[in-house]
């Protein structure tokens, strides 16, 4: 599936939760060079920054942290940007 900058997608997080992120920016490994594919997101929701928190990601509460999230995390898009 394509992905735009602009989705909200759902993502499987390392910590446990599946949480709703805006991705911002595609990250593409170099060719010469180790690495992996994926895009540079914000979480969008706090009750997903919350979730995480109750798992044991150190996040103050009430932040929208920024996020790295790989290619093999994203599940589905929820909402495409027109």
């Amino acid at each position: 599936m394509k992905y735009k900058v602009g989705d909200v997608v759902l993502v499987e997080s390392f910590a446990g939760p599946k949480v709703r992120v805006r991705l911002k920016k595609r990250i593409l490994k170099p060719k010469d060079f180790w690495g992996a594919d994926g895009w540079d997101a914000q979480i969008i929701y706090k009750k997903d920054v919350d979730a995480l928190r109750q798992h044991g990601v150190p996040y103050k509460k009430g932040s929208k942290p920024l996020v790295f999230v790989f290619d093999w995390q994203l599940i589905k898009t929820i909402k495409r940007k027109r």
